[in-house]
């Protein structure tokens, strides 16, 4: 049980008591002689709690006329900024514990119940949307809710500030204008439901579970039902946000500079892996449970930044860690050391989930692609970068087996020159977040990175001559023009290097 429920109606008795006494509207101001129902609407067309707390504090009748009208302004202004991502926020605040013991017998009983409530939750597009849901929510759960989407903008701006400065390099119009609304919703919704998946799969902790007739004996039943719950796009930008979440834990929750070594001993000489979490250390500790928990990391992230405002020392980072197997490998068995690359004896496997990929009706953008305001609510619909990456097939998977295996006439199997070229430029798409950002900016990082063609996931890699080829044409470019050093070099450079 949360403490939002544990709680129920203690805020409200709380500003009950604390209210001020009700005072007559000011003549002389104008916006405070409007009536009750048009000063909650304006308080509720707030922007954010902080212009929200802004209104409040400029006048005595706006305070009195918010304080029973909290719970309906807070859920408004929620529902604004995450749009039907508020579905998931409500399934972190109500429905997912703060994190399941994957060695409790009953471990997979209560993954499922999670699931079953998740999926129970109604979508904004269905009849009566979340309005049933939010009407009897208590204003503590308002509360609650406000918390996490304040942390939920404060890491979307966070993902923006890592991966814009980068897109800025490759076209500068591209980064010009801030994340539309629709982009921000997308990336509030994979924060959200990361949340809810981080809680109830532990990694490398889960207990094996063997499913009849599937390869993958080392997956549970929990992980598979819910990213069944997901069409393939979204579990993609699941992937790529468990990535940044990762990158922002390792940054948030580094190791002490003179405590590596020691702790690398302790885990080497442990002896068995339930001895090496006893002996986690604390940052270990706040690292992991900032993953389930996104105001712990919102709380780290910014600690670290005052930390790097007053001049102190910054330790350095841990190496990102592995996604979660399913994350990394999708449908496709995961060989867990090589990515991208399907293992001969799952070509049967990878075939017939291409057959069936062939067989589905393609997909296509509504007439006004992908950022056209009044779609705000459809969950049917792709982002543009990912129809426009398959030519329009409806691609089933998603993860390191995103790009499809497709051999050049006389080849029987991949070079590692190729597997390299495709792990590369897979995760350099990745990594700079195109499955989230609409039509217009993906457009202008096109054209100046004409290996994203459309379709290129769905066409087989260069040949090892084009690719050495093109490698010494920009080998004998560099020696000719002086190339900076360092985050200077040019785009095109380490486009063709990687």
């Amino acid at each position: 049980m949360h403490q939002a429920d544990t709680n129920r109606g203690t805020n409200e008795e709380r500003e009950q008591k604390q209210a001020p006494p009700s005072s007559p509207p000011n003549p002389n101001c104008k916006l405070e002689l409007l009536p009750t129902e048009i000063l909650v609407a304006i308080l509720s067309a707030a922007r954010s709690t902080a212009d929200l707390h802004a209104l409040i504090q400029s006048s005595p009748r706006l305070y009195q006329v918010f304080l029973p009208a909290k719970k309906e302004v807070l859920l408004s202004i929620i529902a604004t900024d995450l749009g039907a991502a508020l579905r998931d926020a409500l399934a972190v605040v109500l429905i997912a514990p703060p994190k399941l013991d994957p060695q409790k017998p009953t471990y997979l009983e209560e993954c499922e119940h999670v699931i079953r409530r998740y999926e129970a939750l109604p979508h904004s597009t269905h009849a009566g949307g979340l309005t049933s849901v939010t009407r009897g929510l208590s204003t503590d759960t308002a509360i609650a809710l406000t918390h996490l989407n304040r942390s939920v903008q404060f890491l979307i701006d966070e993902f923006v500030s890592t991966r814009f400065p980068e897109l800025h390099k490759i076209h500068p119009a591209a980064s010009t204008d801030p994340p539309t609304t629709t982009e921000r919703r997308r990336l509030a919704a994979a924060l959200l439901r990361h949340q809810v998946l981080a809680r109830i799969e532990h990694g490398r902790k889960r207990p094996p579970v063997v499913e009849p007739g599937h390869p993958l004996a080392r997956e549970t039943a929990a992980m598979h039902r819910f990213l069944g719950l997901f069409r393939p796009w979204e579990a993609e930008q699941l992937t790529e946000m468990h990535t940044f979440l990762c990158e922002s834990a390792d940054h948030a929750f580094p190791p002490p500079p003179r405590g590596i070594r020691g702790a690398y001993r302790r885990q080497q000489l442990g002896g068995g892996r339930q001895r090496q979490q006893q002996q986690q250390q604390p940052w270990e500790r706040q690292r992991d449970a900032a993953i389930c928990d996104l105001q712990q990391m919102r709380c780290g992230l910014r600690a670290l930044r005052a930390g790097v405002a007053t001049g102190g020392p910054v330790p350095a980072a841990a190496g990102p860690r592995v996604a979660f197997p399913s994350l990394r490998a999708g449908p496709l068995p995961d060989k867990g050391y090589v990515l991208c690359y399907v293992a001969r004896e799952h070509w049967g496997r990878r075939d017939e989930l291409y057959r069936r990929e062939d067989a589905l009706a393609p997909l296509e953008l509504a007439e006004n692609g992908d950022d056209d305001g009044d779609r705000d609510n459809d969950d049917a619909a792709p982002p543009f970068a990912w129809v426009d990456a398959h030519g329009g097939l409806d691609c089933q998977r998603w993860g390191g087996y995103l790009c499809r295996d497709v051999l050049r006439e006389g080849q029987e199997d991949f070079t590692s020159l190729q597997r390299h070229w495709v792990c590369a430029y897979l995760g350099k798409w990745r990594w700079m977040g195109l499955v989230f950002w609409d039509r217009a900016r993906v457009e202008l990082l096109k054209t100046r990175m004409p290996v994203y063609e459309t379709g290129w996931l769905r066409a087989g890699p260069p040949s090892d001559e084009e690719m050495m080829e093109t490698y010494r044409k920009a080998k004998s470019l560099s020696s000719e023009v002086p190339r900076p050093s360092g985050r200077g070099s040019t785009v095109q450079d380490r486009e063709v290097v990687r």
